[in-house]
């Protein structure tokens, strides 16, 4: 018989009660519950990290930065503007390591994951283009600086990087990163004068003996106000003696129209004619001649053709940081950057889309192959040159490459750190590409010798000869006049070159 003596009365519970029981009872629960809850741990102690380091980056290193004085010695006073820049041997030349030059960098977004040690804070870095092999030991990669000639610091590279474009060839364009820290007790600090590269692994170069000058910026040493110059444009290597002098004046003076006030030369080896070119723009304050004289590779094989890595690097790096350059596009003789609106320049361009948090413009690109006909109506009888590229080509692919594929571009150099030949490698985080609509610009690439993608499909395009033609005509043409008026028999006519067409045209 039930009794009910024997029996005690279920005591009422509340729902998180209930609740958490049954998770313990539970066995699977049981098992992985503390999997999970070191989980949670971790990601609470990496979110409290994360939290310290921004507070690092954005708070105390900025803060520091801004309170040093950084100071000069005296010999920085006598470097000049006129670069004097030329490859220099790294030891034994026969081992062929190669050092060109050599840049501040005030951006703490390159020195944020590099140790320091206790009582000092990173306010820079100094970046070194050299040529390098590709399996190079990184560890045993020095920097060494020194001001008014007196030796003063070594200390391991923080950061040895081969530009991504080496093909995996035994040397490629390569760049070193020292970062530079100052003593927090201490308000005043002296910047170095010059930079040598030093590679224990190898007897003849662990001793520092080709230093370069270390450039800083000339008016913004921080990067703190707006740049004070707009567009820049970077040309590669000049090579196998280059001698398209009319098509150098004519790229010139579209870039001039289109708002570009300094260019950036590399000039390996030039025919007479060109060299005369290049004197004359530089005398003007236009162009920047730089020496790249160097060999001993065997291009496409040893190292990409001519060092155009280096160069191509180096040179948004000059723009940036010595030139105080916004914008710099990167581009060769026979390629133009065509803003599509109406009456529109490529600087104007550049500004009606530029945003903070873009680092590049990606033009896609299409082809004026020399196979087409040409189109000579719109010569006009005064002028002395009479085949420009942009004025008598009016025929192109007509589907443009996408982009990244033979594309080129115009950089924000602040918001850059390696530059490719078609596109931005890397750059700052939080930064994007802006991929330019074909509808907003193209670049037209006035391609001679040589055929590729889609050539069969092809259109008239005349925008670039309605819009800049009779100025073009008319700069070119002055141009040429005080080029080469001097020179026996050329009246003012600028050579085109010996090989400026060389494909068979169409049948």
């Amino acid at each position: 018989m039930w009794d009910k003596n024997n029996y005690k009365l279920i005591k009422s519970r509340s729902k998180p009660v209930i609740f958490i029981q049954s998770l313990v009872s539970n066995r699977f629960t049981r098992k992985y519950g503390i999997i999970c809850i070191l989980l949670l741990v971790i990601l609470a102690i990496l979110s409290y990290r994360r939290i310290l380091f921004q507070k690092y980056i954005y708070q105390t290193l900025p803060l520091y930065q801004r309170s040093v004085s950084l100071t000069f010695s005296n010999s920085h006073e006598l470097q000049g503007t006129i670069s004097n820049d030329r490859w220099m041997d790294i030891g034994d030349p026969k081992k062929r390591f190669k050092l060109y030059s050599a840049y501040f960098d005030p951006r703490l977004e390159i020195v944020e994951s590099y140790d320091v040690p206790d009582g000092f804070l990173p306010f820079g870095s100094v970046r070194v283009f050299a040529i390098l092999p590709l399996k190079i030991q990184k560890t045993a990669v020095f920097c060494n600086f020194r001001s008014d000639n007196t030796y003063e610091a070594q200390h391991q590279a923080d950061q040895v990087e081969s530009v991504h474009e080496h093909w995996n060839m035994e040397f490629t364009a390569s760049y070193v990163i020292c970062k530079l820290a100052g003593n927090i007790n201490k308000r005043t600090i002296l910047l170095p004068d010059e930079v040598a590269l030093s590679y224990h692994a190898e007897p003849s170069m662990r001793e520092a003996t080709a230093f370069v000058r270390i450039k800083y910026p000339r008016t913004d040493m921080l990067f703190q106000s707006t740049p004070p110059n707009e567009l820049a444009v970077c040309v590669g290597p000049m090579h196998h003696n280059f001698g398209f002098a009319l098509r150098m004046v004519e790229f010139f003076e579209y870039y001039i129209l289109n708002g570009a006030a300094r260019f950036y030369v590399y000039n390996k080896t030039a025919t007479d004619e060109a060299s005369a070119v290049l004197r004359h723009y530089e005398a003007e304050g236009l162009v920047e001649i730089l020496d790249w004289h160097f060999d001993g590779y065997q291009f496409e094989h040893e190292l990409r053709y001519e060092g155009i890595f280096v160069a191509l690097n180096e040179c948004f790096y000059r723009a940036t940081v010595t030139g105080g350059y916004r914008y710099t596009a990167i581009v060769d003789f026979d390629e133009l950057l065509f803003p599509a609106g109406d009456n529109e320049s490529l600087l104007d361009y550049l500004q009606s889309r530029d945003r903070y948090d873009v680092h590049s413009f990606n033009f896609e690109g299409v082809f004026f192959y020399d196979i087409y006909p040409t189109d000579q109506a719109q010569v006009p009888p005064w002028a002395n040159n009479t085949y420009l590229y942009t004025q008598v080509r009016n025929m192109r692919t007509t589907n443009p490459l996408l982009h990244h594929n033979r594309s080129k571009y115009v950089m924000k150099g602040r918001n850059v750190l390696e530059a490719g030949n078609h596109f931005v490698w890397k750059a700052i985080r939080d930064t994007n590409e802006y991929p330019v609509p074909e509808n907003e610009g193209l670049l037209l690439h006035y391609r001679d010798g040589n055929l590729g993608y889609d050539y069969e499909n092809h259109v008239i395009d005349n925008r670039v000869r309605n819009r800049f033609g009779d100025k073009l005509w008319r700069k070119v043409n002055q141009r040429c006049t005080l080029i080469f008026s001097t020179s026996v028999g050329a009246k003012g006519i600028c050579p085109l070159g010996a090989n400026y067409n060389q494909t068979r045209p169409l049948s």
